[in-house]
């Protein structure tokens, strides 16, 4: 069967690689057919050469992808049949080979009503209600999302249908489709330039959706009301320093975590979409054969004016 490899830094190269045996299948592990997956913010260190202790994958065939939706065609579990469409994470982030070895647990079966373009915004859809499961009963309603990338995005969806009053701060102007993600003021700045300009009416939830930087952390904790809370959600290097008296001043709360509960935060993922049908076709902005990975991927370290979530089909 076929697979991508890394040879070097930006790079790909299609090879094959024998197919894996249905008998050799643990429990609980499912082989999935690729249909079409979708590139993570979280791909692109890896895809750039960077090694990280929380990603052991760098370099390994099939990596850096995660993001899939693909038919099951051999299941060493109960809750997974031969034949299923289904949509997912893979563990392993291997995903870029035509049949994968999944995770059951991490994997939902889709019905009919959305496409795989549609379907697969439920995965990183799904991460964003887990994480929005965490959040206390917040009084004011007001939230502000920092980075509008296609997780940012999201985040602005969920909290709209949650009753937030939602503000939504990019270098890039995502005016254009601001309404379609529940997103009612979106601000182009730097964070730390409109943090600092706050005066009244500040969040009571502020969301990291950039990640890798203690600058912005400090930017949330700026921007928070007293008594607010602050979500980490994108992903955290391994050390930060906290602006901690004006964290204590202002009697925040910090939460954060991986995503839990995979099948029931995927199932609400689904409903959320076929409530929200207009979603996924502003999510999924680019489509690229996976006979251009490595433009696809350089594509996705370019955020732009109109463009959101990649996608890569056989």
């Amino acid at each position: 069967m076929w697979a991508l490899r890394q040879p070097a830094p930006y790079e790909f190269e299609r090879i094959e690689v024998p197919d894996p045996d249905p008998a050799d299948l643990p429990p609980g592990r499912v082989l999935v057919r690729f249909r079409l997956g979708g590139i993570c913010g979280s791909d692109l260190p890896p895809f750039a050469g960077v090694r990280d202790v929380g990603f052991p994958h760098t370099g390994t065939v099939g990596a850096p992808l995660h993001e899939i939706v693909g038919d099951v065609v051999a299941s060493a579990d109960d809750r997974l049949r031969r034949g299923e469409r289904v949509v997912g994470k893979v563990s392993t982030s291997d995903g870029l080979r035509e049949v994968v070895v999944a995770r059951a647990e991490l994997l939902h079966p889709l019905a009919d009503a959305l496409s795989d373009g549609e379907a697969i915004v439920a995965q990183p859809l799904a991460t964003v209600l887990c994480a929005l499961d965490r959040v206390g009963a917040l009084p004011g309603r007001r939230a502000a999302v920092l980075g509008l990338g296609p997780i940012g995005m999201l985040f602005g969806a969920a909290l709209k249908e949650r009753g937030y009053h939602v503000t939504g701060v990019d270098r890039v102007d995502r005016t254009a489709v601001a309404a379609v993600f529940g997103i009612d003021e979106p601000v182009v700045a730097q964070t730390r330039e409109w943090a600092a300009g706050l005066s009244d009416d500040r969040p009571d939830l502020v969301v990291d959706a950039i990640g890798h930087s203690q600058d912005v952390l400090a930017d949330c904790v700026e921007a928070a009301r007293t008594h607010g809370e602050v979500y980490v959600f994108g992903l955290p290097e391994e050390h930060y320093v906290l602006p901690m008296r004006r964290f204590f001043d202002k009697m925040l709360v910090l939460r954060a975590g991986a995503t839990t509960n995979w099948p029931a935060h995927l199932a609400a993922a689904e409903r959320f979409l076929l409530d929200h049908r207009d979603l996924a076709a502003a999510y999924v902005t680019d489509t690229y054969p996976m006979a251009e990975a490595k433009e696809a991927y350089l594509s996705a370290l370019r955020p732009a004016v109109g463009r959101l979530k990649i996608a890569l089909v056989p």
